[in-house]
This record gives structure tokens, C-alpha cells and sequence, in this order.
């Protein structure tokens, strides 16, 4: 899903975000394939169900990692876009965010309606809204592209970002984005449906904070310890507050939110100082990850349904799956990502 680091200079790389994408896209597509889609035919997938009673059901972690997943996601684009926020123009930081994300997404949503996965009549003013991803944030919502909603919260970040570029030297952009999110949920109910849906994606924004604190406290060493303890505090409290707000169902600790995000920020924290090396199907998995996340439930979940049916074993049908998700997945990143990230660069070169 991240897909904030298409320009970032080889030498310069993060390596353990390259390990925290792979894993993240992946336990996406295991919550989806290895456990939703089997249970919803009647086919309960035997590894999946020991990993969910002894693994993630004793640790607390809901969704069978899927959420677990996609926090990760949230915390690498605080992380990254901080650090190119920081050196991009406000025109260079736009450009190649635009182009990183929107070309992939158009492509899932071409593949969704090639497919026949939207049920009944489509408008053109659907499909726009989806290309847009303003869906998520209108009344009623038509949704293509079911994974999609991570990528409205993560826009509205890069937003927020674009709009504070006059501080992108300054670790305190964070308490702005903070101030922001803490007044949008408080008048969640001001302004309208609309606007509680933009409330909505508003209340994940902390977790992106969090990962904007790791990056200006314990990469860039430009917040004190205090600092960084009040900020991370801060951000956490500001997500708890969304959280009772709006999705008070992952409140309580048997089914909890604020878990997965503890255990997901522990990894982070540890893997950003471990520095783990570079291997070449780490740097691949990554790479396409954003694909896969976009890709799997479009082609790989109708795949392991279709397979399913045809009373293929659940574990083949699964493995099958995931490989076509991960084939297409490489296709898409070498013909759609990697061009429009070179032509990101040539956009911006001189900019």
C-alpha cells in the first residue's frame, strides 16, 4: 500500500522499510486469502486457523494480521514522507506523490469494472470519485477498489504535508497535524455526513504522526527525548480519542486497535535500529508491494474463489492465488510504476 518512496536515491535507501513493506502487503493478503475468503466459502484453511489460536488470538491482534498490516503501512509513509518532505520542494513533494499513487490506482479500477466485481448500474461520477478516492468521503459511497480506503488516509497526509511545506525543516510540523486531527474529530458531527466520513479518515491520521515522531526523534536526532516522549504521547492520545470517537468497537481490549498499533510501532522502532541488509527478494517484495496490495483482492481473491468452487484444496487454491496476485503484481510495477516514477523524476529534476 505505502507508496511514498518511488523517488528516493538508491544510496540513500531505507533497507528496513524494504522488510517492513514486504511484510506488511503480505499479511494484508494472508487476512484476506488465507482467512476471509475460505471461512466466507465454508472452507476453513487449517495453518491459518493454528496461526489465529495460538498466535494472533493469544497476543490480542485482530483481523488476523490484516490490521496488524496496514498500520505498519501508515507508520512507513510518516516515516518516509518526512524524510522527503524535508528536502523536496513543495511542487517536487506534490508531483511525485500524485504520480505514485494514482497511476496504479486507475489501473485497479479499470481491472475491478473489466472484471464485474461492482455490483448493479456504475455512473461515470462513481468511477471518477473512485479514480479520486474522494469516494470514501461522500455520501452514499461506491467502492471499487475495497483496499483502497488505506490510500485516502494517506493522501490526506501527503495534504497536510504539501500545506506545511514552510516548515519542512521543522521537527513541530507535527503538533499542527495533531492540533488538525484532535479538531476534526471533536466537530465530526458539525458539518454533515460528508464530513463525519472525512472525520473518519481523519482519526487514522496519528498512527502516520507516530511514524513522523520515529523519524525526526530517532532518525534525523532533531527532537530531544522529551520531546519525542511528549510528541509520540501525544500522537497516541490524539488516535485513542479517534478511536472512542468513531470506532469505539475497537476499543475494548478483545478487540482492540490500539494493540496492534503498540506491536506495530515496537517493530518498527526495533527494525529501524537493527539495519537489517539488503537481500534482493526483500528489495523485490518490496517494490511491488504496493501492487500486490492493490492487485490481490481484484485478481488473486477472484482467482481462490473461482478455485475453490472448481473444489481445488484450499491450501493449492490459496498458493495458486498468490502467486498470479504476486505475477500481475510484478507486471504492473515494471509497466505502470517504475515509468511513472521516472517520469516523476524527469518532472521535478530541476525543480
Amino acid at each position: 500500500m505505502n507508496a511514498a518512496d518511488g523517488s528516493k536515491d538508491p544510496a540513500s535507501r531505507y533497507v528496513f522499510l524494504d522488510y517492513l513493506r514486504a511484510v506488511a502487503a503480505w499479511l494484508v493478503v494472508w487476512d484476506h486469502m488465507a482467512n476471509l475468503v475460505p471461512e466466507r466459502m465454508g472452507q476453513a484453511f487449517a495453518p491459518a486457523q493454528w496461526v489465529r489460536h495460538n498466535i494472533t488470538g493469544p497476543l490480542g491482534i485482530i483481523q488476523d494480521f490484516g490490521w496488524f498490516g496496514v498500520v505498519v503501512f501508515f507508520l512507513i509513509s510518516g516515516f518516509i514522507i518526512s524524510d522527503r518532505a524535508a528536502v523536496e520542494s513543495p511542487y517536487r513533494f506534490v508531483v511525485r506523490r500524485l504520480l505514485r499513487i494514482y497511476p496504479m490506482m486507475a489501473v485497479a479500477v479499470a481491472l475491478s469494472i473489466a472484471l464485474g466485481i461492482p455490483t448493479g448500474p456504475l455512473s461515470v461520477s462513481a468511477i471518477l470519485l473512485n479514480l479520486s478516492l474522494i469516494n470514501y468521503v461522500v455520501v452514499p459511497q461506491v467502492v471499487l477498489v475495497g483496499v483502497a480506503w488505506t490510500l485516502i488516509i494517506e493522501m490526506t497526509f501527503y495534504a497536510i504535508t504539501a500545506l506545511t511545506q514552510f516548515l519542512r525543516r521543522s521537527p513541530h510540523r507535527i503538533a499542527i497535524n495533531l492540533a488538525f486531527c484532535t479538531l476534526v474529530i471533536y466537530q465530526r458531527g458539525a458539518f454533515g455526513p460528508d464530513f463525519g466520513l472525512f472525520a473518519t479518515v481523519v482519526s487514522y491520521l496519528p498512527i502516520l504522526v507516530m511514524g513522523q515522531v520515529v523519524y525526526w526523534w530517532l532518525e534525523a536526532k532533531r527532537l530531544s527525548w522529551p520531546w519525542g516522549f511528549a510528541y509520540l504521547g501525544a500522537a497516541w492520545g490524539v488516535f485513542l480519542l479517534g478511536v472512542r470517537a468513531i470506532h469505539p468497537e475497537f476499543a475494548p481490549a478483545a478487540n482492540s486497535y490500539a494493540i496492534s498499533v503498540a506491536y506495530a510501532l515496537l517493530l518498527f522502532i526495533a527494525l529501524l535500529n537493527v539495519r537489517p541488509p539488503e537481500w534482493r527478494v526483500i528489495r523485490f517484495l518490496s517494490d511491488t508491494s504496493y501492487s500486490v496490495y492493490l492487485l490481490h483482492g481484484l485478481v488473486g481473491e477472484q482467482l481462490l474463489i473461482l478455485l475453490i468452487r472448481h473444489h481445488m484444496p484450499a491450501s493449492l487454491a490459496i498458493a495458486v492465488a498468490a502467486a498470479v496476485s504476486l505475477a500481475a503484481s510484478w507486471v504492473t510495477f515494471r509497466f505502470v510504476e517504475r515509468p511513472t516514477q521516472r517520469l516523476a523524476r524527469a518532472l521535478t529534476r530541476n525543480r
